[in-house]
Formats: structure tokens, C-alpha cells, sequence
């Protein structure tokens, strides 16, 4: 944690060579969350090294101790501005993220038949366009809780709220996720 820390104050004297793993490595750390706000890998790049800058840019200005999830919440923000700016819909969700059923097919563990397979890769899809159509923050939410497993106290600290907070936005995410995947899959019978 100190090492990104002094890496990034000491940004523009390092090597070139080190300069371009230090953004490499940022760029990896940060790609899956940008992307999964914005559905667009140029747009995504582009901010990317946008917050990038910003970064080095805030960074001397500001005693940072906890960098990493400092490094996401400027990032994150940052497609938040864009998003709010340009009022486009541009959101994804990744297929092997919420997909467990197939994971455990792939690995061997269950045994699906092919209807079961095509239930589910349908089922999947229409709930992978019920979350890219949720409204970013609850998207966020969602991602946070259900795909990188964290606790409401860790979302809490993150994205500066109670986690009282957190508890009832969440709860409102997930009736509206539950809501608009009802909708696509009622629509799929007719």
C-alpha cells in the first residue's frame, strides 16, 4: 500500500520503463469497473487515463491512507461524471460474472441438459440486461455486494455512506433488479 503511495508521488522521476508497469498495472486494476459502467472499451481506456492523471494530479495534494479503494473511488467518479454528462445508457454487465450454473458445467461439477443449459444461458441474459438497465448506483451495488463479494461495511466506507444506507439502497436495488428481470422474463413466454 506505501509502495503505491510513493510510487505515484514519485510518478514523473521514475524510469519510463517503470512509469509505463505502475500505469499498466493501474489500468488492470481499474478496467472491470470502468467498463462495466460505461459498455464502451475506447470510452473506457480514454478515462481511464483520464483518472489516471487525475490521480497523479491529486495525489500530491492529499495524505492518502487508504489508496487503493481511493484509486477505484476517483475512478469510478469519473465515469459518473461522463455518464451524467453525455445521459447515454451505456452500461454491461459481464456473462461470467453472475453465471454460476455454467461455471459449475464447465467445470465439470453439474451435469446440465441442454434445455436446463439454454434455460439458463436465457435466464442469464435477460438478467444481465435487467442490471445494465438499474440505474448506476444501484448497479454499483449490486456489483459490489454480489460479484466482488463485499460487506455492506466495506461498500459503507467505500462509497462514504452508513450502513444503514447501504442496507436500504440495496434493498431497493434488488427490488428493482427483481422487478425488470420479471418483466423480461414474462416477456420471453409471450
Amino acid at each position: 500500500m506505501r509502495e503505491w503511495c510513493y510510487l505515484l508521488y514519485q510518478f514523473d522521476e521514475l524510469h519510463p520503463e517503470i512509469q509505463s508497469r505502475i500505469y499498466r498495472s493501474y489500468f488492470n486494476f481499474i478496467y472491470k469497473d470502468m467498463y462495466f459502467l460505461l459498455k464502451d472499451h475506447e470510452l473506457t481506456e480514454d478515462l481511464i487515463q483520464e483518472a489516471f492523471f487525475k490521480i497523479l494530479s491529486s495525489i500530491r495534494h492529499h495524505k492518502v491512507e487508504k489508496i487503493l479503494p481511493w484509486i477505484k473511488q476517483v475512478s469510478r467518479n469519473l465515469a459518473f461524471d461522463h455518464l451524467r454528462k453525455s445521459k447515454k445508457d451505456r452500461y454491461t454487465t459481464g456473462i461470467d460474472d453472475v453465471n454460476n450454473n455454467e461455471k459449475l458445467f464447465l467445470l465439470g461439477i453439474g451435469s446440465l441438459h441442454v434445455e436446463d443449459e439454454v434455460e439458463n444461458k436465457i435466464r442469464n441474459e435477460r438478467l444481465h440486461e435487467a442490471i445494465a438497465e438499474l440505474q448506476p448506483e444501484y448497479r454499483i451495488l449490486i456489483t459490489l455486494f454480489y460479484i466482488e463479494e463485499m460487506s455492506y461495511k466495506e461498500i459503507a466506507d467505500m462509497l462514504g455512506l452508513t450502513q444503514q444506507i447501504v442496507s436500504q439502497k440495496l434493498y431497493r436495488a434488488r427490488k428493482k433488479l427483481l422487478q425488470r428481470f420479471q418483466q423480461k422474463w414474462v416477456n420471453l413466454d409471450e
